[in-house]
């Protein structure tokens, strides 16, 4: 077995597991549901409707789809060393990154099947909603950053995974998560405080973790069709998925060191 077929192995793997989630399930049927209420909140604001409808959209795309990448991606790897199967994976021909990327790309990919469907949704709820019945192209630029963000999640998941249980990795997750969204307010924070633990601790914080409240910033000017220009959404990309690399190496030299027999 070669090195892609091995990955692609424990892809696809990885993807019937995660798709035969009920939770999963679950959360999208929620997020349709979240997104239909955008037409009754947007009946209420006249002439704001579909403005209304594609923010609550995107922010319930952004927040089911990261719930389901924390949710499952804490348990990628723990899982396999709790049933033990990881024990039986390791005496085949399969090097510990091809697994570790194999369930990181598997979950990427149902994360993919996931934000198309609340994405097309999405649209053509604003297609219908319009008064011209127009497809919003805005609106379909700004659903790939939601994506790019869906996966730095799903690695620093996959990351906690190697080492922490489950519910200490859905701990570590959401911290980073958020973090990453109040950077700049970690950031004012410690130029107030008086404690120098404290200071450092926010100011480490603010420099370890991505800047995800830009992405969020990019995707509404593009919603609201201002360009934001190519060389900051190409620096945003190139700029995240370091970040995933990185992390994707990290998960690796961890599940390399553990010992498995």
């Amino acid at each position: 077995m070669n090195a892609i077929n091995a990955v692609l192995t424990i892809a696809l793997n990885t993807l019937r597991e995660t798709v035969r989630d009920r939770v999963l399930y679950a959360f999208l049927f929620f997020a349709f549901i979240l997104t239909l209420g955008g037409i009754i909140l947007g009946s209420l604001s006249v002439g704001q409707n579909l403005r209304i409808l594609v923010d609550l959209g995107l922010s319930t795309i952004s927040i089911f789809g990261g719930i389901i990448a924390i949710f499952v991606g804490t348990a990628l790897v723990y899982k396999e060393i709790e049933k033990k199967t990881i024990y039986l994976i390791v005496t085949k021909p399969i090097k510990r990154w091809q697994f570790v990327l194999g369930k990181f790309l598997g979950l990427a990919i149902c994360l993919f099947i996931v934000t198309i469907l609340m994405g097309t949704f999405l649209v053509l709820l604003t297609m219908y909603m319009s008064p011209d019945h127009k497809i919003n192209v805005e609106l379909i630029l700004s659903i790939p950053l939601i994506y790019l963000e869906l996966l730095f999640i799903t690695a620093i998941a996959t990351f906690f995974s190697t080492f922490a249980t489950p519910m200490m990795s859905v701990v570590f997750t959401i911290g980073a998560w958020l973090i990453g969204h109040l950077g700049q307010s970690l950031l004012a924070l410690a130029q107030i405080t008086e404690s120098a633990s404290l200071k450092a601790t926010l100011k480490t914080a603010y420099w370890v973790m991505p800047d995800l409240a830009k992405l969020t910033l990019v995707r509404s000017e593009i919603t609201s069709g201002v360009n934001p220009g190519v060389e900051l959404i190409t620096y945003l990309v190139a700029y995240i998925m370091a970040y995933i690399v990185f992390l994707l190496a990290l998960s690796t030299l961890i599940t390399e060191r553990r010992e498995f027999s």
